[in-house]
């Protein structure tokens, strides 16, 4: 059996649902555990504080959590471990660069800039760590600009500048990270010494990049293995943010074709190369944008609230009515990326390939 470790955080948990289970947003390792033994691999359950890195974990499948504390103090260790684990030889899944960009728009933006180089060169986007770097750029193309530090979720430190100004004194708010202490020996250095070359208090990095025009909302789209979820999110009133809306419609398109949006979806997660991706998507009504983009502890709410999901069926895609068991299905996406490099499998059907308990119910859309 194929050794797999399942690494938790300090309180047990692992990713996240759109439940609570013991007062937390967990999935449910022991449901997990199961699951993956089932589909005969051997899981083994290790706090991220437990971890062996003197062990041989060369080609060891590697599950691990992320998480999004104040700071991401607890999110550097992790990151630390990922990344000695990947070093050593294990199949981390998803790879390192996917954690570090968890919750860091910033890395997120320069993953962007590589794997879809046309989007981003769409957005124009520019990366600071510094304000002082932002005010010394002239940047090009239209007003306004988004304005988002690299930390945050739900749209929290997400800004639109109608204008430079606008921008620099958002910016400014955004990347302070002084206290007292700090800036009153700084002010002083600068008093005090010709010479002296300042010091920026104003380092929390940050991005600044053009604004989608005639966004109403967007789409929520998670792909976890061969399934597909879907949902529309409006835009909060008055505001040009549809991220932590609340807003969801499973049902409303806002006009666009449900298969031209899942095309986009899988083109893009099939770049990513990862099992599990959610992905935040714009139309302007004439092409797609991505948005954002997370690879690893996202939330669920899109699938795990659905009535089906969307599977591609030769050349065409076919809705599954299926009630959403997110700890069956993620095991699923994580036993069939695993399979893939598994010596020449036998061929499988789709049943078996996509199995979950329950019943199922496909309907072409």
């Amino acid at each position: 059996m194929t050794r797999v470790l399942v690494l938790t955080d300090y309180r047990g948990t692992f990713y996240s649902t759109a439940r609570t289970q013991h007062g937390l947003c967990t999935m449910d390792v022991g449901k997990i555990t199961a699951h993956l033994t089932r589909a005969g691999l051997d899981p083994e359950v290790i706090r991220f504080a437990d971890l062996d890195l003197t062990g041989d974990v060369r080609g060891v499948p590697v599950l691990y959590t992320s998480s999004e504390d104040r700071g991401l103090h607890y999110k550097s260790w992790i990151e630390d471990l990922v990344l000695a684990l990947e070093t050593a030889g294990a199949r981390v899944v998803p790879g390192y660069r996917f954690l570090r960009a968890h919750h860091n728009k910033v890395m997120m933006e320069a993953l962007r800039a590589r794997l879809f180089p046309q989007d981003a060169r769409l957005l124009g986007t520019r990366t600071f760590g510094t304000y002082e770097e932002l005010a010394a750029t002239e940047l090009d193309g239209p007003w306004p600009k988004v304005l988002k530090s690299a930390y945050g979720a739900g749209s929290q430190f997400v800004a639109r500048a109608a204008n430079r100004r606008e921008l620099l004194r958002t910016a400014r708010t955004l990347s302070d990270t002084s206290d007292r202490g700090e800036a009153v020996r700084e002010h002083g250095r600068r008093l005090l010494r010709r010479d002296h070359h300042p010091r920026s208090l104003h380092r929390q990095k940050f991005l600044v990049q053009a604004l989608v025009p005639g966004l109403a909302g967007d789409f929520k789209v998670l792909r976890m293995g061969a399934r597909y979820y879907t949902l529309y999110r409006r835009n909060r009133p008055g505001d040009f943010r549809a991220s932590g809306s609340g807003d969801f419609d499973f049902q409303d398109l806002a006009g666009v074709d449900r298969d031209a949006l899942l095309d986009y979806a899988e083109r893009v997660s099939d770049t990513l190369g990862t099992p599990l991706a959610s992905l935040d998507i714009g139309h302007d009504g004439e092409r797609f944008h991505l948005i954002e983009f997370q690879c690893l502890h996202f939330g669920t709410v899109t699938a795990e609230e659905s009535t089906g999901y969307h599977l591609r069926v030769g050349d065409t895609w076919q809705h599954v009515e299926e009630e959403c068991d997110i700890e069956a299905v993620f095991c699923a996406a994580i036993v069939g990326h695993l399979r893939q490099f598994a010596p020449a499998p036998p061929r499988r059907s789709h049943e078996a390939a996509t199995a979950t308990p329950g019943s199922r119910r496909p309907s072409g859309r």
